[in-house]
């Protein structure tokens, strides 16, 4: 029923120094995750200046547009006459006019308003209806211009108006905006930098506080000190499920240990006595056939109690049970044929009402077979000479009924604990048999009940889908 050990395989952890710290780890990712933002933000950067530079030109010069419009200057006749700039917008024209400048056309083409004394038109051989919508980069006086045309009615009649912005204003504005933009993303970057450090090795802190905690703990734990949990509550989320497992096999460790100090302290308690009897029956000699017949008696017991309490040992674990698919008629068949002599001895009848179809459970069939033993012997041992023990199996249980004195109502849960004998029984027995018998049903999930047989007695009914 036990399956032999096996030694864990797998890879060796190196030495510690090999490993980088989680700290490390949580360090270092910060600082490639603080790296790889700034390449990408000053990578997008570039990409938008070179790929929508001329687009951001025309957007700000459409919207010089619309303080010139505003300004246009209409003589009685309403036509524009000229153009009037608030003194915040004329300061681009006046004092960069050689990079900066606009002429407004009406329909004929003549230029009627200009931000300087030179009337010529930016589109020179471009006429005033091919002109709405333009803009690209046009040569004026020998340099490169951007220019663009944007027409409106006013009072009804359709105006022109071209703006040109050089190539030349836009490096001095860059020119005086850079510096300042690249010293502000330095200072913000390395500020930047050490708040990121900051936080990173207080967040690494705070990560590890639960962990030391939680190691802290686990030192603690011992032979002598099983009852010890690791602490659950202010524990990350991500690490709470892996200690409670931990603490869930402290717990499984803690009961199997008193499991196995019960066991001890029972089986020593069980056995001292007997061999204590024995011992004395063989120094003081045995005088005749019948000491000799009890000293026999008194050993085949104490044999009996050892191997039950092996069995008890055996199914303390369910993992070392070996489920495969079993027949219980075919278990129940051969533990009647195991004690037939016995009943024969006994003068007591075994009978096997067999279930109308085929029954398949997963179990340990050893198992099953000491749990049927077990409940069928118990029964041959309190049944009376002339009577029978019935076996029945119907549908997910099977019971065995005896003619005994049967088992009182107030005693029906107490048969199955250890070394439990009834008050004022006289049978000898180790009173472990229907322990293992709970037990096994335990270990397989099952579930075992004690209740009074219809013609008088006990009835024993285990049920494998509870």
């Amino acid at each position: 029923m036990i399956k032999p050990g096996r030694p864990a395989q797998g890879r060796q952890a190196g030495p510690a120094g090999r490993t980088p710290s989680l700290a490390l780890r949580l360090a270092l990712g910060f600082a490639l995750a603080f790296a790889s933002t700034a390449i990408l933000v000053v990578g997008v950067q570039t990409m938008l200046a070179d790929r929508f530079g001329n687009l951001a030109t025309r957007m700000s010069m459409e919207g010089q547009t619309e303080d010139i419009f505003d300004g246009f200057v209409l003589d009685a006749e309403q036509r524009v006459v000229g153009v009037n700039l608030p003194p915040g917008d004329r300061v681009g024209f006046d004092d960069f006019f050689a990079n900066l400048k606009f002429r407004v056309l009406d329909e004929s083409g003549q230029v009627v308003a200009s931000s300087e004394p030179d009337r010529r038109s930016l589109l020179p051989g471009r006429g005033v209806a091919e002109q709405s919508g333009f803009f690209g980069v046009v040569p004026f006086d020998g340099r490169d211009f951007f220019v663009g045309a944007w027409q409106r009615e006013v009072q009804g009649r359709p105006y022109v108006l071209q703006l040109a912005r050089s190539d030349r204003f836009e490096l001095l504005a860059r020119e005086a905006v850079t510096p300042a933009i690249t010293d502000t993303v330095v200072l913000l970057g390395a500020l930047s930098a050490l708040i990121f450090s900051l936080a990173g090795a207080l967040a690494v802190r705070s990560v590890l506080r639960p962990i030391r905690a939680a190691e802290a703990a686990a030192r603690s734990v011992g032979g002598r000190n099983l009852a010890a949990r690791l602490p659950e509550e202010g524990m990350p989320a991500e690490i709470r499920p892996l200690v409670h497992a931990f603490n869930g096999v402290l717990e499984r460790l803690e009961e199997s240990f008193q499991q196995q100090e019960r066991f001890i302290a029972n089986a020593a308690h069980e056995l001292k006595t007997p061999l204590a009897l024995a011992r004395a029956r063989i120094e003081a000699g045995l005088e005749d056939e019948s000491t000799r017949a009890r000293l026999l008696q008194d050993l085949d017991t104490m044999s009996r109690q050892v191997q039950q309490l092996l069995q008890l040992a055996q199914v303390a674990d369910p993992q070392a049970m070996r489920l495969g698919t079993v027949r219980p008629l075919d278990v129940a068949r051969a533990v009647l044929d195991h004690l037939a002599f016995k009943a024969q001895r006994a003068d007591v009848t075994l009978h096997l009402q067999e279930p109308d179809c085929e029954v398949q459970i997963e179990a340990d069939a050893g198992a099953l077979f000491i749990l049927i033993k077990n409940l069928v012997e118990n029964a041959l041992d309190f049944s009376p000479q002339g009577s029978d023990v019935r076996v029945q199996m119907k549908g997910a249980e099977l019971t065995v009924d005896d003619h005994g004195p049967g088992v009182p109502a107030e005693y029906r849960t107490q048969v199955f604990e250890r070394f439990w004998r009834a008050p004022g029984q006289a049978r000898t027995g180790s009173g472990l048999g229907l322990a293992l018998v709970r037990d096994i049903a335990i270990a397989h999930g099952w579930t075992v009940s004690c209740g009074a047989a219809p013609d008088g007695g006990a009835s024993f009914t285990l049920r494998w889908q509870p």
